[in-house]
């Protein structure tokens, strides 16, 4: 038997205001490891010799565990493991499989080039929520371009190709770059040829060890950033309704209204926990103190955070046009309520767009 569409809904919006209500940490984003088999140019952790050097300070396996269980204990229900690349792990499969029988509901980050039939068979055996695999290009040329190695791209398919043959759930997504903007509808249409879902974003963030603002320099013009959120009916359709419901809901003058330390966290490969993984000014250091306690003392000062502005792209019937927050402000312009002048065209041009898609014009 199976539930009406609307009353999953209504069940999934009650759970999610009781999470928030109680503040209850029942999502999780784990960086597993920050060390990557690949050299993306736009990637936000920069210098991979630098994330390698520091293998020896990421937690111990045994503590990773501890680390979980307190997760769960806490009310953690769902995890994302990433990276970094996590497969890239000596532990991947043991720390996989014992979040799995913690009973948490995982998704996977990869960018596939380390999938191997044992990966697989885990994946059978304690089937993960998803996986999503980063795709850089629709051609060898590109994708390789981007991810600075070679025969990553023929690697990737080899490892889709590997999951979707043992039936796990398999989604493709990719970040829009001036170096694979011409391939963007080709990815979308492999995606379509293999019956999996994809997406796609511009959201590019300087390096978050030195604030390099460097990978700013491949974002796409904000006109041709919207042009590619609303190329088909089916993105027109999600911008319009994400932005008629987020215009019924009252405005909050939190300067953080989305999720980041009431229902969900960040913690990284060292023991560190903050309310999310952008927001590095609330970062919580490792310390002898259970997360019980670090949740509870520490990690809510987000919410307590006010606008002390009128303005601005969170505010006013576009902010459902939006797809920056000040944890991005701040590490592009140095203050959380100070919007770069990309942020707010792309959410002037995005809200302007999805109106005129409504009307029936051409955005």
């Amino acid at each position: 038997m199976s539930c009406p569409a609307d009353f999953t809904q209504d069940w999934l919006a009650a759970f999610r205001a009781r999470a928030a209500r109680t503040r209850t940490p029942v999502a999780v984003l784990f960086e597993l490891t920050r060390r990557c088999n690949l050299r993306c140019v736009h990637c936000y952790l920069g210098d991979q010799i630098a994330q390698h050097r520091r293998q020896a300070e990421e937690l111990s396996t045994p503590a990773i565990k501890e680390a979980m269980a307190e997760w769960v204990a806490a009310g953690c229900l769902t995890m994302t493991l990433t990276g970094g690349e996590p497969l890239l792990h000596p532990d991947f499969a043991e720390i996989y499989r014992h979040a799995r029988e913690l009973g948490l509901v995982v998704t996977v980050f990869t960018n596939g080039t380390l999938v191997t039939p044992e990966t697989v068979s885990l994946f059978q055996e304690f089937p993960p929520r998803k996986v999503e695999i980063s795709l850089y290009g629709a051609t060898a040329a590109t994708h390789d371009r981007v991810t600075g190695q070679p025969g990553s791209h023929a690697r990737a398919w080899a490892g889709i190709r590997r999951l979707l043959a043992g039936g796990v759930r398999v989604e493709l997504k990719s970040v829009l770059l001036t170096l694979n903007r011409h391939e963007l509808d080709a990815l979308e249409a492999q995606a379509r040829e293999c019956g999996v879902p994809f997406r796609h974003d511009a959201a590019i963030f300087p390096r978050l060890a030195d604030g390099s603002p460097e990978p700013l320099t491949l974002r796409v013009p904000p006109a041709e950033a919207v042009a590619a959120d609303l190329a088909t009916p089916e993105r027109r359709s999600r911008w319009r309704e994400k932005i008629n419901r987020t215009a019924e809901l009252p405005e909050s003058d939190r300067l953080y209204p989305c999720t980041a330390g009431q229902t969900s966290f960040h913690a990284d490969p060292f023991g560190g926990v903050s309310p999310c993984l952008l927001a590095t000014d609330f970062y919580c250091a490792p310390s002898a103190r259970s997360f019980a306690r670090v949740w509870a003392e520490d990690l809510g000062a987000i919410r307590q955070c006010r606008r002390t502005r009128p303005d601005g792209s969170l505010v006013g019937p576009a902010r459902g046009a939006c797809t920056h927050c000040p944890a991005v402000n701040r590490l592009e312009t140095g203050a959380p309520e100070v919007e770069s002048d990309y942020a707010r065209a792309t959410t002037r041009l995005r809200h302007a767009a999805a109106q005129q898609a409504e009307t029936g014009d051409a955005p």
